[in-house]
């Protein structure tokens, strides 16, 4: 509720005479101000218990709902119109519904209805606050979590190749003979092995240790729905480090990279890899040549990792558990920088924990990261966490409880920016500066006057990267991180807890029967390549705060129908063959409270009088 509270001030401050000059209206502001402050105290009391009970749950949902509520009313009094119509945007005209709707935004906020609002809206507030008592909500406080939140970790550099990997014999074995292989034909090799081995980890190093003796290379993500055009897009641009030219179809494009590779050495990786036919149709890119190119898979399935290398078993690595010296190798390096660095007293314990992880890289350096956090070590919480991952009874449940005892163990304000990232598909690779902006365009980053939001910004994702729940996916020379994305077990917490919490609604296309709630404030819209894709009736449109959207142009909702967006990402695409004309874009002019806009348009174009406009805000 901070941004909400904020702006409170921000309204008392003004000197606009339209909006509350008078001392009742000031007052009542005052009071509702104070009823607010003490709503957002008992939510971050809450927020701090670990697995709050469901009426704890309902209470916080219906805390968050008022406040985006009020939020909405108090933007509308803080928002002024421009008196002239040069003060739009660039190449924006003010046509007749935009006047008509700024004489209605004038009209209808007088002190009378403006008194009446308040007055309303604190009674539900006082509501609240009496539902929290009736309910007996303080007692949660005897739930409060075991982690301690506190600032920035100091952590070793989290896209070190070999920080979350121990490159055991059979492995260092195998990275030596791609490093000795004097074969000159095209060879493809995959590396096999069950979610949360280190598989990608494993890629990224060999990608990172042999890119430098390829003419060209690129790191390519699959997953579960791939999208191949926008792989064959991206592929193309790290190849010839340049962006896809517009209006290019998919058949164009295979054909741009098999030219473009035909006399070149290059190393590509092709990560996550779910079905032989998604493979069949990357194969077909890559020329045949003997210029000592090779191609490295990852995936999960035995059948996937032999089709791709043509049944040649000699060139599957299978990636197994780590055994137990290895697995403390990795924990202890972690946590203390070495197993000799480690307290005398907790070695019993952090040994358990150790063998407790199942030698799955993921859960012991995500637990390794949770103690790295805390300001200080206690057998109380080691036996604590030693005991939640000796609950769960296979692999893949000790790795999801090893992150949500992870997640739990963050500060809130990094709960909210990582709960964000699910507005995104499913091994989705998001540049940095997308999400930046987008984090600080919701208001989720909380500065002080004179620091640089940005910078601020860029810190949470440092401290999420940190923790690993975050995965660095190119970086520049300088070790600064340009794109990541998340581990899908890490995706599915988050895309659990958002929908959990309301905080995201994602709508998938391919899954049918989802819950919805009615009221909507940030929608991602996976529609991928589903032609007659509609948004729920039951969604109310105008609440609306943020939208992604990923699919055809065919499917994407009426955008005039969403007044109070704040940050619009469209990701859109047209099926091979369609009419490749303009997009018409003409009901962003009417967002007045947006602050974000992307149109990655990939192979379309939208009408030029856009292309230089900017957001008012």
């Amino acid at each position: 509720m901070r941004p909400l509270i904020g702006k409170l001030d921000m309204l008392l401050l003004r000197d606009a005479p339209q909006k509350c000059c008078s001392k009742r209206i000031k007052d009542r502001m005052r009071l509702l101000k104070d009823d607010v402050q003490k709503i957002s105290s008992y939510l971050d009391e809450l927020s701090e218990v670990e697995d709050p009970p469901p009426m704890a749950m309902c209470w916080m949902n219906e805390a968050r709902d008022l406040s985006y509520d009020m939020e909405d009313y108090v933007d509308s009094l803080l928002f002024v119109p421009p008196e002239d119509p040069s003060l739009f945007a660039n190449n924006i005209k003010a046509t007749r519904s935009l006047r008509k709707w700024f004489s209605r935004v004038k009209t209808s906020q007088t002190q009378v209805i403006s008194a009446g609002t308040l007055s309303e809206f604190r009674r539900y507030v006082q509501e609240a606050i009496q539902r929290h008592q009736r309910y007996n909500l303080h007692s949660c406080r005897t739930l409060r979590r075991r982690f301690v939140s506190h600032g920035p970790m100091v952590l070793p550099r989290p896209y070190e190749e070999t920080a979350d990997i121990v490159i055991d014999g059979r492995m260092n074995e195998f990275i030596n003979s791609l490093a000795t292989d004097g074969d000159q034909q095209l060879k493809v090799l995959s590396v096999l092995g069950s979610a949360c081995l280190g598989k990608t980890t494993l890629a990224r190093v060999l990608y990172n240790r042999f890119r430098k003796q390829y003419n060209c290379r690129a790191f390519i993500r699959v997953s579960k729905k791939p999208d191949t055009k926008k792989i064959f897009c991206d592929m193309l641009s790290q190849l010839k480090r340049q962006h896809p030219l517009q209006h290019c179809r998919e058949i164009d494009l295979i054909h741009d990279i098999k030219q473009y590779l035909q006399d070149k050495r290059y190393l590509i990786i092709i990560d996550d890899v779910w079905a032989a036919s998604v493979w069949d149709t990357i194969n077909h890119v890559f020329p045949k040549g003997n210029h000592g190119s090779r191609i490295i898979t990852t995936t999960q399935i035995e059948d996937v990792a032999l089709t791709c290398c043509c049944y040649q078993s000699e060139y599957v690595f299978e990636m197994k558990h780590l055994d137990d010296d290895h697995s403390r190798k990795l924990f202890f390096n972690r946590l203390f920088c070495s197993e000799r660095d480690c307290p005398e007293q907790f070695k019993d314990v952090l040994n358990e924990i150790v063998e407790t992880c199942d030698g799955l890289p993921l859960a012991t350096v995500s637990i390794a990261s949770v103690l790295a956090s805390q300001p200080v070590m206690s057998i109380d919480l080691l036996t604590y966490i030693h005991r939640s991952l000796s609950s769960c009874f296979s692999a893949s449940e000790r790795t999801r409880q090893a992150l949500n005892l992870s997640f739990n163990s963050l500060p809130q304000y990094l709960k909210t920016c990582l709960l964000y990232l699910s507005m995104y598909p499913e091994g989705y690779t998001i540049l940095k500066d997308d999400l930046v902006k987008q984090w600080v365009a919701e208001g989720l980053i909380y500065t002080t006057e004179g620091q640089d939001i940005r910078k601020d910004a860029e810190s949470y994702l440092d401290q999420l990267i940190g923790r690993r729940f975050i995965q660095p996916i190119c970086v520049n020379y300088n070790n600064e991180v340009l794109s990541c994305a998340v581990h899908g077990m890490v995706h599915d917490l988050i895309a659990h807890k958002s929908a959990e919490e309301n905080f995201i609604v994602a709508i998938d296309y391919s899954q049918k029967n989802v819950p919805l709630s009615q009221k909507v404030r940030r929608l991602s819209l996976l529609f991928g390549n589903a032609k007659y894709a509609k948004i729920p009736a039951n969604i109310t449109k105008a609440q609306v705060r943020s939208i992604g959207f990923f699919g055809l142009l065919e499917s994407m909702p009426c955008i005039t129908e969403f007044k109070l967006l704040r940050v619009l990402n469209l990701q859109l695409f047209r099926h091979a063959g369609d009419d490749d004309g303009p997009v018409d874009l003409t009901g962003i002019s009417e967002m007045f409270q947006l602050r974000y806009l992307k149109i990655a348009a990939g192979c379309l174009s939208v009408w030029r009088e856009y292309a230089s406009c900017r957001i008012f805000t």
